[in-house]
């Protein structure tokens, strides 16, 4: 017992001793650093004797980092003094740094500091920063902020803040800055010039993202207060004048450093110095770590061991050999060449390059498409990949909210059909679906989606089905509902009076009310139950009746609608026409071609409250080989009227001319109001594209109304899945 009593005594009497006699000391030049800055700390360590002691420092900190990072990791060695610089993250928040210095005698030291991250007042750069092209080999692209569409560049074009650079295989460019500092964008390079600004003084900020490829720069000593930043992914390196590059290579933000120091900024939240001759690769791509361990884990650093890029040549050209020429011998008769026999024309399958938009989510979808018929079936296997930007993470199949990069999904089943006569079975991408005389439900469509669609008819009895499921991966198998919208109708021939009889159901099964404009009764209609009579005045031509019924999704309400008129088709023609009245609310047509895009805004409306109405119904639909399309006008008698029209004209090879495609879309709720037929409410766009493989690959310009003009933009696909 006195044993461990004395022991204790000694243990007190040391530590009193080194709290006496040994001291660690930090010193902040200052309390508060701004953003993406450097604050100089001193830290010092004195022995028992009060001179200066051997010891090993280490740092724990919740954000920003150190120019000599080892002293988050194994330790930094000391003898004294030792100044270290802290590294401030690319956000504001109050840091708290712990120093442990253990000394050579295993004597431990601990100190805590706070520092201030303060944000970075930008006002200061009030001008536009113009850069320019200094030169430029191959194909290069521009397309300006103020811009949709892309355009060549020219030497010595202005670059401004927002807009973006696009190079192609085999071609480069280099921008030049004022101050004499260049930027080479290398092949296959797409960047985003974020900032391009300068203050009064001649501080200089620029900022440019690289959303796929690499650049390579070289930046002259710039002004205190000035930043330079190139962005990769998650990943941005900050600069005061040094030569580096900044590429992504296999989805990896990569950094390299031939003269100076680069800081590699992690997010907003932690930071690494690369010095020269030194390669850092971070592991996690776009992904963002949670701590500084977890940073230095994720992170390689490794010897640059190439030189640094010529900034005005990349690659080597490779001299075309000309061909030789076989000298003809005086008085030799030539012989004439036997004209090979023409060769069958290849088969090309459907390509296509096309966005897609699946739940609020762009995908840029590449895929080929060949079809098969054998006997009763037809059968269209493609092989369809598909990234949520360009130069992206490719994935295969379907787009899908878990997306595979397993190579076997590429291989999707675009399409399928059994024909057996009396039994139709249709795997595909959705048709445009009306029920009954189209009163309710007319032209329903979800772009982009595949669906299961199914007829049945045995003697006069005919049942469809509409089933909103498709098969996103083979491997392993993965069948997902590719909408919310499930339909079917049913139909005798001839039941009453030689009229046919029918009912038909839509139902909505994910509609809520945040989807509906915001009213007294934000309620959303999610069913439609219609029945329908059909009397046959001529072949393909009928009179017709429908009463349908709308639902909200609660019960609560329901409205009535009754139809009445002549359809059919006439000619190249399918018209209808005829007249409608409502109670309690019941919208006609309202399951129509703009449902999922209202769905989509926001915006569907709901059960109005007008509690009787009338209105009419007239539009055609016409196919010929030329030109194909439909166009419909209905509203009530009080004037308040929809539009809607759609329209693809094929115009055929002539001479040396390949032929044009022409399509277009129309839809307002608001037609010729104050004269106009385009204004802020109208949906629209004109579609103008020439044959590349006939219409499997086309490529053209999209024009799209944005409530006040139209704006360009470039379309490459297909024209077959019109």
């Amino acid at each position: 017992m006195r044993k461990i009593f004395r022991m204790l005594i000694l243990a007190v009497f040391t530590l009193f001793a080194i709290s006496v006699f040994a001291e660690l000391k930090v010193n902040l030049q200052s309390d508060t650093v701004v953003i993406g800055g450097k604050l100089p700390i001193t830290v010092e360590v004195t022995g028992k004797d009060g001179k200066p002691a051997q010891y090993t420092l280490k740092a724990k900190l919740n954000l920003g980092g150190f120019d000599k990072p080892e002293v988050l990791t194994k330790g930094l060695t000391g003898n004294g003094k030792v100044v270290l610089n802290y590294l401030a993250p690319k956000r504001a928040g109050e840091i708290k740094i712990t120093f442990t210095a253990e000394t050579t005698d295993k004597s431990i030291f601990t100190q805590e500091v706070s520092i201030k991250v303060t944000e970075k007042d930008e006002s200061e750069f009030s001008e536009q920063l113009k850069a320019q092209i200094d030169s430029f080999r191959g194909s290069v692209a521009i397309k300006k902020s103020n811009k949709t569409t892309w355009e060549s560049i020219t030497k010595n074009m202005v670059i401004q803040e927002g807009d973006e650079i696009l190079t192609l295989e085999k071609s480069y460019v280099v921008v030049k800055f004022p101050d004499g500092s260049m930027t080479k964008i290398t092949e296959n390079t797409q960047v985003l010039f974020e900032k391009l600004r300068v203050s009064k003084e001649g501080k200089i900020l620029v900022s440019i993202v690289i959303q796929k490829g690499g650049t390579y720069n070289i930046v002259q000593k710039m002004m205190a207060g000035s930043s330079f930043e190139v962005k990769a992914g998650s990943v941005t390196a900050g600069v005061r004048g040094t030569e580096f590059g900044v590429e992504i290579i296999n989805d990896k933000p990569v950094i390299k450093v031939w003269s100076g120091e680069v800081f590699a900024f992690f997010g907003n939240d932690f930071v690494l110095p690369i010095t020269a001759g030194q390669t850092l690769i971070y592991q996690l791509g776009t992904e963002l770590v949670q701590d500084i361990s977890q940073l230095f884990d994720s992170t390689t650093l490794e010897p640059l061991k190439e030189i640094m890029p010529e900034i005005e040549k990349l690659f080597e050209e490779t001299p075309e050999e000309p061909e030789e020429e076989k000298p003809s011998r005086t008085g030799e008769i030539q012989q004439p060449q036997s004209q090979p026999e023409p060769q069958p024309k290849a088969y090309i399958p459907p390509l296509g390059v096309e966005t897609a938009i699946k739940n609020n989510q762009k995908y840029i979808v590449y895929s080929i498409s060949p079809e098969f018929t054998i006997g009763p079936i037809t059968l269209g296997i493609g092989l369809t990949a598909y990234a949520t930007e360009v130069g992206g993470t490719l994935y295969y199949g379907i787009p899908s909210e878990n997306p595979s990069t397993d190579i076997i999904n590429m291989i999707t089943i675009n399409h399928v059909a059994l024909n057996l006569g009396n039994f139709y079975l249709r795997y595909g991408n959705m048709p445009p679906i009306s029920l009954g005389m189209g009163f309710s439900v007319r032209d329903y469509f979800k772009p982009y989606a595949k669906s299961f669609d199914i007829k049945i008819a045995f003697g006069s009895f005919a049942l469809f089905l509409h089933i909103p499921y498709e098969l996103t991966k083979l491997w392993m198998p993965e069948i997902v509902q590719s909408d919310s919208v499930f339909a079917g109708e049913m139909e005798v021939k001839s039941a009453v009076l030689g009229m046919d009889l029918g009912i038909a159901a839509l139902y909505d099964t994910d509609v809520t009310n945040e989807n509906t404009k915001p009213t007294v009764d934000d309620t959303p209609i999610n069913l439609s139950l219609s029945a329908f009579l059909r009397y046959p005045l001529l072949n393909n031509f009928y009179f017709g009746l429908e009463f349908g019924s709308q639902w909200l999704a609660d019960m609560s309400k329901f409205g009535i609608g009754a139809f009445g008129g002549l359809s059919g088709k006439i000619g190249i023609a399918d018209i209808i026409v005829g007249g409608y009245g409502t109670w309690n609310g019941f919208r006609p047509f309202h399951f129509g071609r703009i449902y999922t895009i209202q769905k989509s805004k926001n915006e569907l409306p709901t059960l109005d409250n007008v509690q009787t109405s009338f209105g009419f119904l007239a539009g055609l639909n016409f196919y010929h080989d030329i030109a194909t399309g439909r166009f419909y006008i209905y509203g009530n008698f009080s004037g308040d009227m929809d539009a809607l029209g759609e329209f693809r004209i094929t115009i055929p090879q002539i001479g040396a001319v390949a032929g044009l495609f022409i399509y277009g879309y129309y839809f307002d709720q608001t037609p010729f109001s104050n004269g106009e037929f385009f204004d802020s409410d109208t949906i629209s766009f004109l579609r103008i594209t020439y044959p590349i493989m006939e219409r499997n690959l086309v490529a053209g310009i999209v024009y799209n109304w944005d409530g006040t003009k139209w704006v360009q933009s470039v379309y490459i696909g297909s024209e077959i899945s019109w």
